[in-house]
């Protein structure tokens, strides 16, 4: 099948070397990539950004900037002066443990893309934590409102918990990557963050595509020496485009998880790119 739109990927990692990456993006048909704040150091004031969006690019990239300071969890960014220079905030990477400072950005009504997943090691021992820590979320928005994208969705309790909250009415949005719906873990012996999973989670993951729990496919790109070798953009759209071969998703689906629905994401922020 030919794709003839524009592919907008949510959730990349282009570390300190943008115009590389964002070549590497064009060149496997990427136009628009979003980054996260966890480059050295880390994006999380307004200088590193500006500095960081005058940097050459080969396709749009966009900036998110940290929630907060050195993306410690600790004190919140300066919001109000960011926002109009960025897509939204995350600590991608770390859960923010502190509730309450999660409330008080959703309270600013910016955009939140939320990591709900403890680190590699502890994701392995304790995969209940994902869905815990989304949990934990999506009560705190329910209380507060705002703005809530959750990242890297990848257990089957985790899409039953979306699903739930979205059929309540709570107006959230969840984004997948190709590793959580094709992989399980006895096939790829690699580390990602979170970890693969069995084959009722990537079913699981696969039906909430389908049926719109998951909104957004995105590949979670990081540049080597990343173990994974699965989230790249060269296979990203390969994988994606699967998911119709198969037919797990229509063609117009698959349009909106890899262009219709990042764009709305991307314009109901303060920016407006489209």
């Amino acid at each position: 099948m030919q794709i003839n739109y524009p592919i907008i990927d949510l959730h990349t990692h282009l570390r300190n070397n943008i115009p590389k990456y964002t070549k590497i993006a064009k060149e496997n048909g990427i136009d628009t990539v979003v980054y996260m704040a966890n480059t050295y150091p880390p994006l999380d004031n307004l200088e590193k950004i500006k500095k960081s969006l005058k940097v050459k690019r080969y396709c749009k990239a966009l900036t998110v900037s940290a929630i907060t300071k050195n993306l410690e969890g600790k004190e919140l960014v300066e919001i109000e002066k960011i926002k109009p220079y960025v897509v939204g905030f995350s600590d991608d990477g770390k859960y923010l443990e502190d509730l309450n400072l999660l409330k008080e950005i959703l309270k600013k009504d910016v955009l939140v893309l939320a990591h709900c997943s403890p680190d590699y090691k502890k994701g392995l021992e304790n995969p209940e934590l994902e869905t815990r820590y989304i949990n934990n979320y999506l009560e705190a928005i329910k209380k507060v409102g705002g703005k809530l994208h959750i990242q890297h969705v990848s257990k089957k309790e985790s899409v039953e918990l979306i699903r739930k909250f979205k059929s309540n009415g709570l107006k959230i949005t969840s984004e997948t990557c190709p590793q959580y719906f094709t992989f399980i873990k006895e096939e790829k012996d690699v580390e990602v963050n979170p970890p693969l999973s069995n084959k009722e989670d990537v079913l699981a993951v696969n039906e909430g595509l389908a049926d719109g729990t998951i909104d957004i496919i995105a590949s979670d790109y990081a540049p080597k020496p990343r173990k994974t070798g699965i989230a790249d953009f060269e296979s990203f759209i390969s994988h994606s485009k699967r998911l119709v071969k198969e037919s797990v998703l229509t063609e117009i689906q698959l349009k909106q998880k890899l262009f219709l629905n990042p764009k709305k994401i991307i314009i109901s922020g303060d920016l407006k790119f489209f």
